[in-house]
């Protein structure tokens, strides 16, 4: 017992959340809870009509050689109470106005005492304000509701005991203190039901009934049921002298020549509730050495994720330096090129998809050149020149003029692909900054100079890239020219199909050839019209856009998806590592790093109330281990 009360000590029981034995009273207004506790503690508690007890009042009762009555407060610090100068009842009153205010309302603040005495057994009881159905003018409407909310708050505990308190002159089927204990107790195992006012009882054999449990309408309890004779709240006796009536009073009820010692009285329950106790306690030693354990390691997992105290610019530097490996390894690498096995799309993955459809988008411009449409545009045009040149001569200004505004149309894709998989990357970026670094306190004051240089050099190489690719363009507007094989063998095939279809001289037909595609092992279907002779300049120039097409899109697309494939998955990271490198030296940039790592009062506080709990616990902890040792000695 000594163990647990330093263990408690120790403890903030509303930070450390460690669960304690304790017996918890419930019981209806004017059941006879304040003269229970009375009997249990030898301390005088307010009485009264109405709510007396508005708040939760905790009762540490200690055997000792002496006398003494403790108040405990926040932080361990306690006061003697000189209980010869002092009326306990209305200190309590007063000290509970001050928690809970003048209104009638109940509240969760509670007033601890510990009241030492050579008479007492070790035990730990908690009295909660009495259930009010009918409020009063001075109590708020909703009262019951606050009231019942603060008793299923403290019973639904693990481990602790429940004393239901109820007069001997009511119904057990309308105590509702009871239904209350069986919802977070259906078993019956941990709970206690003590009937007071026993000499108010209309039907000694019913007090009897429900002593012995023994029939239908009486829940049957592990615990069982208790019966005292309480002191009456006007009756001006003391409480050893209503002690000594009480063991009159069941020597001569029938119910002390059917029914156990241990079930009669004041002193019976005192033995119960002792007992039980301290096995809960020795029970709850494995659970509260775990639950502080635990405890404890949490508090020293969020300590190492602290960051740590940089007080010279040596130390924001190195700090610095590690958080730049930290970011290129953690977030740049991992977000850009790796899926982390499947969990996420890398950026590999996602600009190869947007490279297919790129692909894709330019393949089915590119078909459009064999478009009705498309091919009384090339007419109309070779029309305007007719008679300028020979028939068989190919006009080059009206090649170059097609091939111009296709290069127009490839540009807008062009243009919509690069800004597409720049803006992804920065999103990726961000995505794989927020899983990996969110713990990491050091990391998140500085990731946003991180951030700013990420984006800054993504912006400079996409408008790098922009130019390059924009530049490429330019020069395919320059007259038509190549010396790459692979136009003129395109232009072969469509003349041995020319040759194939030579008889067919008069009227149009539909003719296919298969030339070479964009991939290797791709083969891409052309499906084409010949015509008469009178159309053959436009079946040339059908021909020579079509294959210069193919050929200028071919080289044009590889280099756009392997220049931005290499800006952003393979030069970013040693790139954007570099510039971040660089930041210290520059004087005029515009973020100071060691402004940023320098100590900032909310860390600090945190750190110290994290350390202080770290204390608190480890001394608790030890406190367990030592108790442990004595008990294991003692069996």
């Amino acid at each position: 017992m000594d163990a647990i009360d330093e263990v408690r000590r120790y403890l903030v029981l509303s930070i450390d959340r460690i669960t304690f034995p304790n017996v918890v009273v419930v019981g209806d207004q004017s059941s006879g809870k304040s003269t229970l506790l009375e009997a249990l503690s030898l301390v005088e508690l307010p009485k009264g009509n109405g709510i007396v007890t508005r708040c939760p009042l905790i009762l540490r009762l200690r055997h000792s050689d002496e006398r003494k009555v403790y108040r405990f407060f926040d932080k361990d610090r306690k006061i003697l109470l000189d209980e010869t100068n002092l009326n306990m009842s209305q200190y309590i009153e007063q000290e509970t106005k001050t928690l809970a205010g003048n209104q009638k309302n109940a509240v969760q603040d509670f007033i601890e005492l510990e009241i030492e005495n050579p008479h007492m057994r070790d035990l730990t009881v908690v009295d909660l304000p009495g259930i009010i159905r009918n409020p009063l003018e001075d109590q708020p409407a909703n009262i019951h509701e606050q009231t019942k909310d603060l008793i299923n708050k403290y019973i639904s505990e693990e481990g602790y005991l429940i004393l239901c308190v109820f007069p001997a002159d009511v119904d057990i089927a309308t105590v509702e203190s009871i239904a209350l204990a069986r919802k977070v107790d259906p078993e019956g195992k941990q709970t206690i039901d003590v009937i007071t006012k026993s000499d108010r009882a209309p039907d000694p054999n019913r007090l009897i009934e429900l002593l012995q449990m023994d029939k239908h309408d009486v829940r049957h309890l592990k615990l069982g049921f208790v019966t005292i004779r309480n002191r009456s709240t006007y009756e001006n006796i003391s409480l050893e002298d209503a002690r000594k009536r009480e063991k009159e009073f069941f020597n001569q009820h029938p119910a002390a020549s059917v029914i156990d010692q241990n079930r009669l009285g004041i002193e019976a329950l005192i033995n119960c509730l002792a007992t039980l106790y301290s096995q809960r306690v020795k029970e709850t030693f494995p659970k509260m050495q775990y639950e502080i354990e635990s405890q404890l390691r949490k508090v020293r997992e969020q300590l190492s994720k602290l960051p740590p105290c940089l007080k010279t610019n040596e130390e924001r530097l190195a700090a610095y330096n590690e958080l730049i490996d930290v970011y290129v390894e953690t977030i740049l690498k991992v977000g850009l090129t790796d899926s982390n096995h499947s969990k996420h799309t890398s950026m590999v993955n996602s600009l190869h998809q947007n490279f297919i459809k790129y692909r894709n988008i330019i393949r089915a411009q590119r078909n459009e050149l064999f478009t009705d449409q498309y091919l009384l545009q090339v007419k109309e045009r070779l029309s305007k020149i007719g008679g300028e040149g020979l028939p068989n001569f190919l006009p080059i200004s009206i090649l170059k003029e097609l091939v111009c505004e296709k290069l127009n149309q490839l540009w807008e894709v062009t243009n919509t692909l690069t800004n597409d998989c720049f803006r992804a990357t920065i999103n990726q970026l961000l995505q794989a900054e927020s899983d990996a670094c969110k713990d990491n306190f050091l990391f998140l004051k500085i990731v946003h100079i991180f951030r700013a240089v990420s984006k800054s050099y993504i912006d400079e190489t996409r408008k790098e890239r922009y130019d390059q690719l924009r530049a490429l363009v330019e020069l395919e507007q320059n007259d038509p020219y190549t010396i790459n094989t692979y136009y003129m063998d395109i232009i072969e095939k469509y003349k041995e199909l020319s040759i194939q279809n030579s008889t067919n001289k008069t009227q149009t037909a539909v003719a296919k050839i298969i030339v070479l595609g964009d991939d290797d092992g791709e083969d891409l279907e052309v499906t084409y019209k010949t015509w008469s002779v009178e159309d053959q300049s436009v079946q040339q120039m059908l021909i020579s856009m079509h294959s210069y097409w193919q050929m200028i899109t071919k080289r044009y697309m590889d280099y756009v998806t392997l220049a931005i494939r290499d800006r952003i998955v393979f030069s970013i990271c040693a790139n954007i590592k570099q510039r971040l490198r660089q930041i210290p030296a520059k004087k005029d940039y515009k973020i100071d790093i060691h402004e940023a790592l320098s100590k900032d009062f909310a860390t600090q506080n945190r750190r110290e109330k994290l350390e202080e709990t770290e204390k608190r616990l480890m001394k608790a902890s030890s406190t367990l281990r030592e108790a442990e040792k004595t008990l294991v000695n003692d069996d």
